[in-house]
């Protein structure tokens, strides 16, 4: 059963299938390094404009073990 959800407020999705589906897409607010979260869970994604040295980016991340990854290659995040 499909389900539509308007709020701005936080929500963790949990469908019978185990897959979600998104009709219009999924928006990341972008954020410079400095910007992401203090203390990321394993799995968090983020679009980052810069790097930890300040250098220009503008791509996805992930975050897992005790670092960011950049999705379209599995480098690491510069930190500084």
């Amino acid at each position: 059963m499909a389900k539509t959800v308007r709020t701005s407020g936080a929500y963790t999705l949990e469908p019978g299938n185990e897959v979600v589906t998104l009709k219009n897409g999924l928006y990341f607010t972008p954020v410079a390094y400095a910007s992401l979260p203090s203390s990321p869970a394993a799995g968090m994604v983020a679009f980052i404009t810069t790097d930890g040295a300040g250098t220009t980016k503008n791509r996805l991340v992930y975050y897992k073990l005790s670092a960011w990854y950049y999705v379209s290659n599995d480098n690491a995040v510069a930190t500084s």
